[in-house]
Parts: C-alpha cells; structure tokens; sequence
C-alpha cells in the first residue's frame, strides 16, 4: 500500500514537471501598457507629453502664458496659440502678430468655440459653427489628413465643431467633405496661419497618443519651418501681469523708494512706548473760575434770563446796604433817584432794575448799568 502510494506521488511529480517544462517552451514575457493616473505634473501641464515629444524629436518647445509676447513673438519659430485668447487681442495686438506671420513666421493658432469671439479668426474670414446633434451622431470617429509635405495620408480624431471660409481661400483644408472643414492653412505675406478646430485635444495630454496625432503635429511644425532643429513657442492659459508684477518689472526703483518714504512717515508718527511719565499733580480750582465756566455755558445755551436775577439781587443788596432810603422807595421812585445820583438815563435804570433780557444786546446792557450803578454807590 505504501509503495502503490510514493509511485503515484512520482508519477505526479513527473507530469507537474513535464507540464512546467512544456509551458516554459511555449509561453513568452511580452511587456505590457497600463494607463496611469496623471500625476500632478501631467494636470498642472496639459501639454505635457507635448513637450517631451518635442525634446525627444531633436525640438524644444517652450510654454509660456503672459499675453505681452503677442507684441513682439521671436523670429524663426512656430507659434502655437491656445483658446481663451480673445479678450487679450486688442486691435493693436492683432496687427502686430499678423505682421509678424506675415514676415515668414508659423501661427497655429485653436479656434475659439463659436460663442466666443475670436478676433484672430475673423481678421481672415474664418467661421465657426457646431454640427447638429444628428449629424454628431452619424460623426466618424477619424478623418484623413494629408498635411502639406507629408509622405501619407495621417489619422486625426474627428471634431464637433466646423469652420467655414470667407473671400480668402486656404492653400490647404483638412476634414472637407460632408464633415466639413475642420483645419484650414492660409498663405499670409511669407508666413503661414493654419487654424484648427480641436487641436489642443489632439495634442494633450490624453489623445496625443492615439491615432496619429503625434506625426501631424511634428510633420506640421518641421515643415513650415525652415530652422532646424524645429522651435515652437507654446502661449496657453494667456493671463495679463498683475499689478505688483507691472510695477515689479518697470517700477521697482520708483516702488522701493515709495515704502521707504512710507516707513519712514510711519516711523516719524507711531507713538513710542517706553518708561511712563508721572502724572501733573491736578490744579486747584478757584469758585470764580466755576462760576464764570457755569456763566459761559449758560451763556451758549441761550439761558440769559437765569443770570440776570442773580446779578439784580446782588445789587438790591449793595443798595440796601448803602442806600436803604433809596431800597425801600417803589421801582419808579428808585429809578429816578438813582438817576439823580448817577446822571444814567431813568429808562435805561428801569430796563437794568426790572426790564426783560430777551437778547445778548438788552442783557449786557443790563449788567453795564448795574456796574455803573454799584460803582456810583
């Protein structure tokens, strides 16, 4: 029993090996594709396989985003301008750059969506317009490209949207037919303008793999070209310096010297803090000084007729004191007999003694009387 066992167990051995041996002969390790998920680099860059692609071939392709290169694009190179582009060419920008295609450079430039304006495209008489939804549906997934001096007919992704022509005629068109045109390539002066409708898909990131999307873009670039190896000035996420930047590039000397004058009006102002003073011992009052302080403000707030009986009681007192014949007589008689005595006016005394002060004239003519009147007796 135990020997019917171990031969089993051989002839198992045998067949696992024979079984091994016969795999390892016809079976091969091939390498295989898998698709990541971008890293941060690919999604901060869209273009960046572009880029490598380009370095690999012998190119260099440079991305910039600040507008200002529209005025003056380097010579001997392609341009290749991105969407979102249209509020960033003014009229003067526009000539410049056409200028400059006109001079032998290479403008590829992505059209606009048709709700967006595009002065570019319209400065040539290039339309644009969205395919119906039942046309999308009947869409192939490619169309054909020939591209001027290429040995073969390329594969590009087909595109939703078409572009129409105006008075001037492309020398090359791609996509015609009853897709439409989707790339158009114009003969301005000495340079080219070609003008594409998904370009920048095609040339991401994610599709620039597929089809053959990669050999129309370096057939495109190396043959309206004439430097070699081929230079391409890449202008995506166009953007206006800010003003700190403007002001950084132009302005620095004018800048540094406004903060040191501010730090300096700001140093001359700030209070500095260091060892407490004592306090000023508090002065003393005198009663004369709280009398004329409650004088003054009653004096502001119009109450002239609370001051006027104190004075005229003061003086009552003085009279009785010094003349108290005159203090017991009625109103009429005091007044006559102090005018007597002091040669002032009868009414004006009446007024002092028993009149209204119902104005700052009438008031201060009262208390002058009164003085005058006190000084007499």
């Amino acid at each position: 029993m135990r020997k019917r066992w171990l031969a089993a167990a051989l002839l198992a051995l045998l067949a696992t090996g024979l079984l091994a041996g016969w795999l390892l002969n016809r079976l091969e390790r091939v390498p295989v594709s898998v698709r990541e998920a971008p890293h941060a680099e690919a999604r901060r860059n869209p273009y960046l396989a572009l880029e490598r692609l380009t370095a690999g071939m012998g190119g260099k392709l440079t991305r910039r985003s600040d507008a200002r290169v529209l005025d003056q694009p380097p010579a001997g190179s392609t341009l290749f301008l991105d969407r979102r582009r249209g509020h960033l060419l003014p009229p003067e920008r526009l000539r410049r750059l056409l200028a400059w295609v006109e001079a032998g450079g290479h403008l590829i430039a992505v059209a606009e969506a048709p709700q967006l304006a595009d002065p570019l495209l319209d400065s040539v008489g290039v339309g644009r317009r969205t395919e119906r939804a039942e046309d999308l549906r009947r869409r192939p997934a490619s169309i054909a490209v020939l591209p001027p001096g290429g040995g073969r007919p390329l594969q590009v992704a087909a595109s939703w949207q078409v572009l129409t022509t105006g008075e001037r005629q492309p020398v090359w068109s791609a996509g015609e037919g009853d897709q439409g045109a989707q790339m158009l390539q114009f003969r301005i002066g000495q340079g080219w303008l070609t003008v594409a409708s998904e370009l920048d898909q095609q040339l991401g990131n994610r599709q620039i793999g597929e089809l053959d999307h990669a050999e129309f873009y370096w057939t495109l670039i190396s043959r309206n070209q004439g430097a070699s190896p081929p230079q391409v000035l890449l202008l995506s996420r166009l953007q206006m310096p800010t003003l700190f930047e403007w002001i950084a590039e132009n302005a620095r000397a004018a800048a540094v010297a406004t903060l040191l004058l501010v730090l300096l009006w700001l140093w001359r102002i700030v209070p500095r803090f260091g060892s407490l003073q004592p306090e000023a011992a508090p002065e003393r009052r005198e009663l004369r000084e709280h009398l004329a302080a409650v004088g003054r403000y009653l004096w502001r707030c119009g109450q002239l007729a609370a001051l006027l009986p104190a004075a005229r009681e003061h003086f009552r007192s003085r009279l009785a004191q010094r003349r108290p014949g005159i203090a017991g007589r009625p109103p009429a008689a005091q007044a006559s007999q102090l005018a007597a005595l002091s040669g002032v006016p009868v009414a004006r005394i009446a007024a002092a003694l028993a009149g209204p002060a119902d104005s700052p004239h009438t008031f201060t003519d009262a208390l002058r009387t009164l003085r005058e009147l006190e000084r007499v007796l």
